[in-house]
């Protein structure tokens, strides 16, 4: 997939506001925990399953709390950014 494309399909799953704000909040300035970290990775996971179901997808998202929807926003703008989220995790626990 594009860039392009993916910024597009971010932009209808969590709306223009979460985008905009995923791209400008910095990773280490969340509240990052093991336990937002698990439900990030859980909300990959179903978006995955729920492929092809952009509605289901889209409800999902709405669902999810603010601070869990940026962490996922900003997971999937860049999945470089998992390992230095978690690291950043680990990093505040030791």
């Amino acid at each position: 997939m594009t860039a392009k494309k993916m910024q597009g399909e971010l932009r209808r799953l969590f709306g223009e506001p979460m985008v905009r704000l995923a791209e400008t909040t910095d990773p280490m300035a969340l509240e990052l925990t093991a336990a937002l970290m698990d439900r990030v990775h859980d909300g990959a996971d179903a978006l995955l399953t729920m492929r092809g179901d952009t509605e289901e997808q889209h409800r999902y998202v709405r669902a999810l709390p603010h601070e869990v929807r940026l962490a996922l926003c900003m997971w999937l703008m860049d999945t470089g950014l998992a390992a230095k989220l978690v690291r950043a995790v680990f990093a505040k626990a030791g």
